[in-house]
This record gives C-alpha cells, sequence and structure tokens, in this order.
C-alpha cells in the first residue's frame, strides 16, 4: 500500500515550551454540520450547554439563574452575573421546556483544531531528495514558535524550513556538510528574495560544515 503518513515528534528542553494552537479554516461543510442553525441575520451558530459536571455547595456557580439551579451533580460554567448579561446580549437560547444553552458563533471562532493526522504532500517533483511540504513546515513554526524565535535546522537539505521560517519573520541557523544541499538552499533562498517574500529584518545564517566557514 502507498505510504502517505509520517511521524512528526515534538521535543521541549523544559515545561515552558511555546506552543500557539493551530487552528484550519472552516469548509463549508464544516460550516453546515458544526453550525446548522441560523439567527435572523443568517449568522451560523451552535448552542452548548451553561452546566458542567461538579457540584458546588456555596459560590457563584451554584447559585439560581432566572430561577432555575444547575442540574443536579453540576454546576454553572460560570458566574450568575454572566450569564444574566449574556441573556441580555441573546446569546441565551432556551427551550420549549426552558432549557437554557450558550450560542457559539462560526464567525467568532479561530477555525478548527488542527488533529493529530495531516493530509500534507511532499512535492512531486522535489529539487533534492528529502525536500519537505513548505505549509507543513510553516504549521510546524507557527505552533512552536514565535516571531522573535531562534530556529536551527542541523540538517538543512533544500533548505524548506528555512525558507519557510523566513516567510513567518523567525531567526534561524541552518546547517549542512552537503555542497549540493548549500548551493540548493542558496538558490531557493534567492529565488525567495527575488519574490519579494525574504525578510530581511530577522537574523539569517546559513553554515556549511563542507568548507567549515559561514556562507551568508
Amino acid at each position: 500500500m502507498g505510504n502517505i503518513k509520517d511521524m512528526i515528534l515534538f521535543y521541549t528542553k523544559t515545561n515552558k515550551s511555546i506552543w500557539n494552537e493551530p487552528y484550519q479554516p472552516y469548509t463549508e461543510e464544516d460550516l453546515e454540520n458544526l453550525y446548522a442553525l441560523k439567527d435572523k441575520n443568517g449568522r451560523r451558530y451552535t448552542t452548548v450547554p451553561i452546566h458542567a459536571p461538579g457540584e458546588t455547595e456555596y459560590g457563584e456557580s451554584s447559585m439560581a439563574f432566572r430561577g432555575i439551579y444547575p442540574p443536579k451533580g453540576r454546576h454553572w460554567r460560570t458566574d450568575v452575573a454572566t450569564l444574566e448579561k449574556w441573556d441580555e446580549e441573546g446569546l441565551i437560547e432556551w427551550s420549549a421546556n426552558g432549557n437554557p444553552r450558550k450560542k457559539i458563533y462560526a464567525d467568532e471562532r479561530k477555525g478548527k483544531r488542527v488533529q493529530d493526522i495531516w493530509d500534507f504532500k511532499d512535492p512531486m517533483y522535489p529539487i533534492y531528495p528529502t525536500e519537505k511540504n513548505l505549509e507543513l513546515l510553516e504549521l510546524i513554526k507557527k505552533t512552536s514558535s514565535n516571531a522573535d524565535s531562534l530556529v536551527m535546522d542541523c540538517f538543512a537539505g533544500s533548505g524548506t524550513t528555512l525558507k519557510a521560517t523566513n516567510r513567518l519573520g523567525r531567526n534561524w541557523i541552518g546547517i549542512d556538510q552537503s555542497e549540493i544541499a548549500i548551493e540548493t538552499i542558496k538558490n531557493k533562498l534567492q529565488l525567495h528574495k527575488t519574490e519579494g517574500l525574504f525578510s530581511n529584518s530577522n537574523s539569517c545564517e546559513i553554515i556549511d560544515l563542507s568548507k567549515k566557514n559561514n556562507v551568508g
């Protein structure tokens, strides 16, 4: 069978690692399935319960809201004052039997959370044997680094990681001992610069281990 998967391992040196939750845009099918309801203005939304598992004997989350209490064994997700504010703003939908639920609008969400199976394909005609998908590497960099981060690729290969990192405005260091790889990287980044996409504001360095010197 054809191989359509690979494994991406995430390592961190400390418990203060960078993690920017990745999202992807909803498709029309997603919107129809996840946000099947529409308000009078045509905005898509869904509803969720305003209570959660667990009881609290005292405190705001156990008090009555509009004359009703949380179901047995549960508590309100927030304080009653916030629930009343939501209701006044029309964000609470009441069922025919008086069950309140919170409206969640599709256009206020960041998108759909990225899952642990990604559908990216490597270039069909790669310029380098192990060349990776640019969008795949951009997703990894956006998730695990910030604009002021330093990204290092010790086996830079075709330079796609460096290109992806530069497009996102990160600082980077690329290392390789193959003269072919270094030349491929330089050509790729030069084309990237010609296209007007190269960021000169960040720190960039290519290290050629085959010659033991810095090449720019």
